[in-house]
């Protein structure tokens, strides 16, 4: 049985900040367990924003099993009055829970000014040129990663 969307929006997530070396540096394990779960939020049938755990500034947390934490910016229903997309920004994989104030607040500011440009933004073809520019990965390239 296939999976049918409540709605027609798309999601998407942009490694920013210092994610992907973050990512790199995880073990398989914990690569695979992020993955999964970026892929579980990507293929929700709710909004992004519903599945954050808890908000700390300008940033979204997702968890990651009980120890690994996602430090994003969820950026829901763009380009406004056409809502196409749903777009995290994964800025830091935090692998072992121990936040740290000063990453939150070098995170905090990069996180307000992606959604000033992103949100700026007011066509669909904008957007998905926006996508394109930033490598932004749907569920099916995340799946890709696990291969």
């Amino acid at each position: 049985m296939s999976r049918v969307p409540l709605s027609d929006e798309e999601s998407r997530v942009i490694f920013a900040g210092e994610a992907a070396s973050n990512f790199g540096a995880l073990e398989g394990s914990e690569q695979k367990q992020v993955i999964n779960r970026l892929v579980t939020i990507l293929e929700s049938e709710t909004k992004p924003s519903s599945l954050i755990y808890e908000r700390i500034g300008n940033l979204d947390i997702f968890t990651v099993g009980s120890q690994i934490r996602l430090y994003t910016k969820v950026v829901d229903e763009i380009p406004r009055g056409n809502a196409e997309y749903h777009v995290i920004y994964l800025f830091y994989i935090d692998d072992d829970h121990d936040y740290d104030n000063k990453t939150l607040a070098t995170y905090s500011p990069e996180a307000k000014t992606k959604v000033k440009r992103i949100t700026a933004l007011q066509t669909v073809p904008d957007v998905e040129q926006y996508l394109d520019d930033n490598d932004a990965l749907d569920a099916a390239a995340l799946r890709d990663l696990l291969r």
